[in-house]
């Protein structure tokens, strides 16, 4: 079985509804594009994956990671949620971000 289902990142308006869907593997031009096109200055990782809801330490070596490499170009990250048959987490509630 793979282990992660699916990483999206989500363009979100200010109110973070989300604008726009984005897999997690493609270029890094096109998110930066995205969040051009859309004028956000916001931008959420949405990880589908079977087991348990609990980050692992490669989701918090993510989080960190785009976190810290967004702040330049004035974007930040507003969650990074896992769902899974078992439930969900979300960074921002733990207050992990």
């Amino acid at each position: 079985m793979r282990e992660c289902v699916s990483l999206n990142l989500l363009v979100l308006d200010e109110e973070w509804r989300p604008l726009h869907r984005l897999r997690a593997d493609q270029d890094w031009h096109c998110t930066v594009g995205a969040l051009m096109r859309w004028e956000s200055h916001w931008l959420a990782i949405e990880q589908q994956r079977p087991g348990s809801p609990l980050p692992r330490w490669a989701d918090i070596r993510l989080t960190r990671t785009l976190s810290k490499r967004l702040r330049p170009i004035e974007i930040a990250l507003a969650d990074h949620v896992i769902h899974t048959g078992k439930g969900r987490f979300s960074f921002r509630q733990a207050g992990l971000l």
